[in-house]
């Protein structure tokens, strides 16, 4: 981990501006909860790609100011760095290829979260990928009053309503001794798994997610969380 839950065409998905954006400003991409886009940084348009949909936008994004109340969606490389922080550094003894965080407080993009009374949703995360659609998103979101069941329920309603995905599996396995929960969807030929558990600390709840990648490599990056 944002606007719709429907995954834009190939070539929306890869078109978007990969040049860093200027300190205190969103990148071009814009979208919703984080998720995984190959190839783009910036976790608040890291668009899960069944789940959550960003696209690219034709005028540059508006200014993201991470101070103060939260008046536009956004995202910069060190928004939030208590959040950043939280990302492991390595995975595969590869570093993340981008890391940064921001906020969401737009219905859009808050989805069942503005229901369950969330008003402000805060982020931050690391992206890695393995060739061809194989990727991986290490992240964390933080709120008042947020768990895993919470986050859970957003991203299942979210693929319920995507017309091109198929839910797989729904499950509620144990990490670290918390309740977590997994879903499993696919769309198309891809395979999608999003896992999330509380952290040790409240309000906190990370996520794992993945795309076209074994099961071997979701468990070792549940495990790259460590006891956090």
């Amino acid at each position: 981990m944002v606007g719709r839950v429907r995954a834009p065409p190939r070539d929306t998905r890869t078109r978007c501006s990969r040049a860093p954006p200027r300190r205190g400003h969103a990148r071009p991409c814009t979208g919703t909860l984080p998720g995984v886009l190959p190839r783009s940084g910036l976790i608040a348009t890291l668009l899960f790609a069944l789940l959550v949909v960003g696209g690219c936008s034709g005028p540059p994004a508006a200014s993201f100011d991470p101070t103060g109340l939260c008046t536009v969606d956004g995202s910069a490389p060190g928004a939030y760095p208590d959040l950043e922080a939280r990302i492991p550094r390595t995975f595969h003894d590869a570093a993340p290829e981008t890391i940064d965080s921001g906020r969401n407080c737009s219905p859009a993009a808050m989805g069942s979260l503005t229901g369950a009374g969330i008003k402000e949703l805060r982020f931050g995360g690391g992206t890695w990928s393995f060739g061809a659609e194989r990727t991986l998103a290490l992240a964390v979101f933080t709120a008042p009053g947020l768990d895993a069941d919470l986050v859970g329920d957003f991203y299942a309603t979210s693929a319920d309503a995507a017309g091109r995905t198929t839910i797989l599996s729904q499950t509620s396995p144990t990490i670290a001794g918390r309740h977590a929960r997994r879903l499993d969807t696919k769309t198309g030929e891809r395979l999608q798994s999003v896992v999330v558990w509380p952290s040790a600390d409240p309000d906190i709840v990370n996520v794992v997610i993945t795309n076209d990648l074994p099961e071997d490599r979701i468990q070792e990056a549940i495990a790259a969380f460590g006891t956090n």
